[in-house]
């Protein structure tokens, strides 16, 4: 299959052809999206096109549609394979938790925007979709991110599965009943953070597609294009240090010094680059740390003191003031509201 590989960040076209079916669904005329550039010919499930033209078409389609839930409404009209290999990377996978994990782990394939993490403990799995966009991510966009796996993970369990919590970063909608209709649970707004949380039981659910083998080839043919998409290094330097952090940090020490050798640069030069870019590593380091932050707060089974270890502070009260500068709020008092 051939890809297209454009100069700045991309995302895997894969999602447009059901967005345009919404939209004509819903109104009739999406010839609007379908004259952005890049969307009038998507060649395939490895077509790319740029983060800008794909921000456009979602908001676009709830222009035209006027649905305050459309992240939510394409979710779930994805048929079955919609997703192509990564989705078969979930349904092969041993459990949901183990196929969640495959989900984030290959999610870069689909975005340069979008850095996913699982975070798992004997008592829950949370699904962080973490943004490194210098501008908010669409809310639709988000919303059709955790819907998405929400609705994957009800498929391939079987199970009609309940979130124990949902959490969004933009502002609360003016209609939340689709909302509510299709997660069930919990759901919080100007949270701050992306994040969906399941039960350690929902997590542990026997997936009954598993399959070693396949699973095995599969992940063998999502590699490559997870090499490639690693090696353009089309998103800026800064994108490409915040992605890291948003994936590693509380799996690995990280610091400047790490970070640059892992970019295979002295760290003299990532400050100079990321100066260049007018940002540094302690901005973004501490930005992350705010993310997750707001995100691991979502789930009570992990004590103030446990987030703080996780986002390598020393001791809770250097967390709790870098808390309180973020936010103007206690993690306790945020944890409460």
């Amino acid at each position: 299959m051939r890809s297209r590989r454009r100069d700045g960040p991309t995302v895997q076209a894969w999602a447009f052809p059901h967005v345009i079916a919404w939209v004509e669904r819903e109104c009739g005329d999406a010839s609007p999206i379908r004259r952005l550039p890049g969307l009038d010919a998507i060649d395939g499930p490895d077509a790319r096109i740029p983060e800008a033209i794909a921000d456009a078409a979602w908001r676009l389609a709830e222009t035209l549609t006027r649905d305050e839930a459309i992240g939510v409404h394409v979710a779930e009209s994805l048929p079955r394979g919609g997703l192509d290999l990564i989705e078969y990377a979930v349904r092969s996978s041993a459990s949901l938790g183990a196929g969640l994990e495959r989900l984030a782990h290959y999610g870069r394939v689909l975005s340069d925007r979008v850095a996913a993490r699982i975070d798992a403990n004997d008592r829950g799995l949370g699904l962080i979709v973490g943004d490194v966009g210098t501008s908010a991510l669409h809310h639709a966009r988000a919303e059709f991110a955790l819907a998405m796996a929400l609705r994957l993970a009800r498929d391939v369990t079987g199970f009609e599965i309940v979130p124990v919590q949902v959490a969004f970063a933009h502002d609360r909608p003016k209609d939340m009943s689709e909302h509510r209709r299709f997660f069930r649970g919990p759901i919080r707004f100007a949270a701050g953070t992306n994040t969906m949380l399941l039960s350690a039981a929902d997590a542990a659910r026997a997936l009954p597609g598993a399959d070693a083998a396949l699973s095995a080839i599969v992940h063998r043919r999502l590699e490559g294009p997870l090499s490639n998409t690693v090696a353009t290094g089309s998103a800026s330097l800064s994108a490409r240090v915040r992605r890291m952090l948003m994936e590693d940090l509380g799996q690995a020490t990280l610091t400047a010094d790490s970070v640059a050798k892992a970019l295979a640069m002295s760290r003299r030069t990532l400050t100079r680059q990321l100066g260049e870019e007018g940002t540094s590593f302690r901005a973004i380091f501490d930005a992350v740390r705010a993310e997750l932050a707001r995100a691991l707060l979502q789930d009570r089974s992990l004590s103030i003191a446990d987030v703080a270890f996780f986002l390598q502070y020393s001791e809770p009260a250097a967390f709790h003031r870098s808390f309180r500068r973020w936010t103007g709020q206690t993690p306790q008092t945020y944890r409460s509201s």
